[in-house]
């Protein structure tokens, strides 16, 4: 990681629970800003009368997977993907850098210090009184979400599942692990879709090696390898405006101790940040920071939706054309 990004993510972490640092403009607190009011975007067929397009939009989350272990030997997908899309210049995640807590900011916008999901030993109720959860916002612009994940216990799957119909996801579909069968249910899914779709996919074979044997180690980069092969299918998404294509990870990994992620660190802060499809430009996102948290606006935006004023992310506009800039 450049020196920089590593100054950035240490300013970062002792002022996480307040919003992201705005290159600039230094410290900014999402909810003391006054938001823009967004009209919606509207994606035409290029001349056909102005009508609309089926949107769809994909978030594949890939549990523990750092930057630096997408390379061309081990990650030849997500190495090319990169070539083809937007990618941030440096992303970092919320604190603490846990699963639990990462994505349930990821379903409802905001810091885990707001939504309470801080703790992975601890499981506690999260705090949606006054809160405005991605999917819920989805489906008031007539968007269904769906999540896939590996197989989840029976007790575990429907606490999970009461969580999330709670957040307005319309379902959860536990699949097998393998990495390949939960995309293609992913995909299987948004090939179904009546309407707007955004699918969630969870896949979670880095992490659980990470813990194993280590991140960066022979056992995580191969299970790295494995996840980037079963991403292929996706490649089918990235040439169209209707598909917009999201991969990230909840975390980094292996920062102060060899097989974990919860402790302040830059390599258990950092993760990778790529869009594609949507008409997103490929190129890099040079030196203005990305976050976690900017992931929920940005799939709002692409539906033509506009960012609930408790959201603490912003819209990643620099990743996409003129024309799919709303103001």
């Amino acid at each position: 990681m450049p020196a920089h990004h590593r100054e950035w993510v240490t300013d970062w972490s002792r002022r996480h629970d307040s919003g992201p640092v705005v290159a600039g403009l230094g410290h900014v607190d999402h909810r003391k800003v006054t938001r823009p009011r967004q009209r919606p975007c509207t994606i035409s067929d290029g001349g056909s009368g102005g009508e609309y397009r089926q949107r769809t939009a994909i978030l594949v989350v890939i549990d523990g997977l750092r930057p630096d272990a997408i390379r061309d030997d081990t990650t030849p997908v997500l190495h090319r993907m990169m070539g083809l899309g937007w990618v941030a210049g440096s992303a970092v995640t919320v604190r603490p850098s846990v699963t639990v807590a990462a994505l349930t900011s990821l379903g409802t916008g905001v810091s885990p210090g707001v939504h309470g999901m801080d703790n992975q030993s601890r499981w506690t109720l999260p705090r949606f009184r006054g809160l405005q959860p991605l999917p819920g916002e989805l489906r008031r612009h007539g968007v269904e979400t769906t999540v896939v994940t590996p197989e989840l216990p029976g007790s575990v799957r429907w606490l999970a599942g009461a969580l999330l119909r709670l957040g307005g996801v319309a379902r959860l579909k536990a699949s097998a692990s393998e990495p390949a069968r939960l995309v293609d249910t992913a995909l299987h899914t948004l090939d179904k879709a009546q309407g707007p779709a955004f699918v969630v996919a969870y896949l979670n074979d880095a992490d659980l090696a990470g813990h194993a044997w280590g991140w960066m180690s022979p056992a995580y980069l191969q299970a790295a390898g494995a996840i980037d092969r079963s991403l292929a299918g996706l490649m089918s998404l990235v040439s169209s405006p209707e598909h917009l294509v999201v991969i990230t990870a909840d975390h980094g990994g292996g920062g102060v101790l060899e097989r974990d992620h919860d402790h302040p660190h830059p390599l258990n802060d950092a993760i990778p940040l790529l869009l594609l499809g949507g008409r997103v430009v490929p190129g890099r996102g040079g030196d203005l920071p990305a976050h976690l948290l900017d992931v929920p606006p940005t799939v709002l935006h692409h539906f033509g939706a506009p960012t609930p004023p408790s959201y603490r992310g912003r819209v990643l506009e620099e990743a996409f054309t003129a024309a799919a800039v709303c103001g």
